[in-house]
């Protein structure tokens, strides 16, 4: 049984196709959902590249490890599907994933000390491809990937490749292969594409576009678990991880050892695998592997999700009542925060965030949820995150380190506690908070970090 796995690198990366520059702010995208991250052991010194990432698929990952080889840099896979590679040589980089009845190995382009890296990996049995990369040097935003989604679905000008949103204006210079000048209309929803640019909010405006592979009918893989089911078998939708999955009545079905199935097997909480057609904004489902019996979950019509900004948060955790766009969402002592694959506790939550939350819909339209995962950390206070540095470089108190694929950087201003001695102490792997502002190329100016 062919089995896919998405792995997203949440810091910005070193990839493949992107040259050799070192990224030093998080350009991955957002897509596909993010589970907690583990730390990583090996590596000499404390500088060297961070590799942060999450795994995805149609089935348990518990046993699974990612391993840089040549070292003895490995992490666990967590079961949530992340983990976490700190203080990698500098040079080429092989990364292999093993357990889970996987063993496959993908190269990377040569990184560079302080570097962060974003993948996206497709893996079949021993064989790993490249999905996407994502780099950020300078300012300099690369991104690598498929165009997901094109006018008139997206505004005049914008595209989304890998999940990122991107800007073409009158600058920016579109290119294919063969470096033939190119205009808008050449571009096609699931072209192969490079984008050069500059982070401007969430969005990269750019400067370049290059049609890597003009071949728009490559199959696209999608792999986890079935949440918001509608429809019937005549035209349904459903979502994986965020991603939006449509199917009508050529949709086939089938489960394990290739028996045939029908629409009525798929349920939320079915393991899939699908395999598509990109289309604009959503992945067309062509066939549709069921994992095994479904995992119990409520009523179909009882399971929802909301994702926008949280305008409101009231009550003590872990009763709390949040206001997400206009959708009341309230928590439990069961109800899981993440925060770009790190498990949070309710205190992460912020008015401002763009808080995708998962759970039962309740007859006053409410929903209770079960997983709360802040998709955005852009509040109307002060910029706040918390998880492990990666990537550590200068000299206190300028320093400069990745966290949660996020870039951060301290100044003269900056305070580090609590005690004294802090901001010496501190190395790669050392679990921090970090209050700060964003700045305008994505990076955070800390105002104060906190040894965790």
């Amino acid at each position: 049984m062919s089995r896919w796995i998405g792995v997203l690198v949440l810091v910005a990366l070193g990839c493949v196709a992107c040259g050799g520059e070192s990224p030093q702010s998080p350009g991955g995208p957002s897509a596909t959902g993010a589970t907690g991250a583990t730390g990583a052991t090996g590596g000499s010194g404390a500088q060297g590249a961070t590799i942060m990432g999450n795994v995805t698929a149609g089935a348990p990952l518990a046993a699974m490890s990612a391993q840089v080889v040549g070292t003895s840099i490995s992490s666990p896979v967590g079961t949530g599907g992340d983990f976490s590679l700190t203080r990698v040589p500098e040079g080429g980089v092989q990364l292999r994933f093993v357990g889970s009845g996987v063993d496959a190995s993908v190269a990377l382009n040569p990184v560079k000390s302080g570097d962060a890296v974003s993948l996206l990996v497709g893996i079949s049995g021993a064989a790993a491809v490249i999905e996407s990369e994502s780099r950020n040097a300078g300012g300099q935003v690369e991104l690598e990937g498929r165009i997901e989604s094109l006018p008139p679905t997206q505004a005049a000008n914008t595209l989304v490749v890998a999940g990122r949103t991107v800007t073409a204006g009158p600058q920016t210079v579109i290119r294919d292969g063969n470096n033939v000048t190119r205009t808008f209309a050449d571009l096609a929803i699931g072209q192969r594409v490079h984008v050069k640019g500059k982070l401007v909010d969430s969005a990269i405006a750019a400067d370049s576009i290059t049609i890597q592979n003009t071949n728009t009918s490559i199959p696209v893989n999608v792999n986890g678990t079935v949440e918001t089911l509608t429809g019937t078998a005549a035209a349904f939708t459903f979502f994986v991880s965020g991603r939006e999955i449509r199917g009508d009545a050529t949709t086939v079905f089938y489960g394990d050892n290739d028996v045939p199935l029908t629409f009525s097997a798929l349920t939320n909480g079915s393991r899939v695998e699908v395999k598509g057609e990109q289309r604009d904004a959503f992945v067309f489902a062509v066939r549709i592997h069921i994992n095994g019996p479904a995992t119990p979950q409520p009523p179909q019509d009882d399971s929802a999700s909301v994702e926008g900004r949280l305008n409101a948060l009231a009550g003590t955790a872990p009763a709390l009542t949040l206001t997400i766009g206009t959708t009341t969402v309230t928590t439990t002592g069961a109800t899981e925060v993440q925060r770009r694959g790190d498990v949070q506790t309710f205190a992460a939550l912020a008015i401002g965030q763009t808080v995708h939350a998962v759970g039962t819909r309740m007859s006053d339209s409410s929903i209770v949820a079960r997983m709360l995962q802040i998709k955005d950390d852009a509040t109307d206070g002060a910029f706040v995150i918390e998880g492990s540095m990666g990537g550590l470089k200068g000299t206190c108190p300028t320093l400069s380190f990745g966290v949660n694929g996020y870039s951060i950087f301290t100044t003269i201003d900056t305070t580090f506690g609590p005690g004294t001695g802090v901001c010496a102490a501190l190395k790669s792997g050392t679990k921090v908070e970090v209050e700060g502002a964003r700045q305008a190329d994505g990076s955070v100016k800390a105002t104060k970090v906190t040894r965790k």
